[in-house]
């Protein structure tokens, strides 16, 4: 009988941990559509001119690449004011 309360327990465990995850996998997925649909695609020109004239194009290329591999968003969508932990 004390097995069935540990089962029983365990099996309601795991399923609290399962919403609980596919919670958090939801509210990232809605908040990386919801920040692609604010931000248009902004191409590689645009980008280094919305960086400055004080950052060389190539630095903030190779930023703008490196936010991409690390985030998984198209580096189409990822803007110079883009904070990695914030915004993606």
């Amino acid at each position: 009988m004390l097995w069935l309360l540990i089962c029983g327990g365990l099996l309601l465990t795991i399923a609290l941990f399962m919403v609980h995850f596919v919670r958090l996998v939801h509210r990232d997925q809605m908040a990386t559509r919801e920040y692609i649909e604010k931000h248009r695609a902004l191409s590689d020109e645009e980008f280094v001119q919305r960086c400055g004239e004080n950052i060389s194009p190539e630095v903030a290329l190779k930023v703008r690449y490196m936010m991409s591999d690390i985030s998984g968003m198209d580096k189409d969508n990822i803007y110079p004011e883009t904070r990695l932990f914030r915004d993606l």
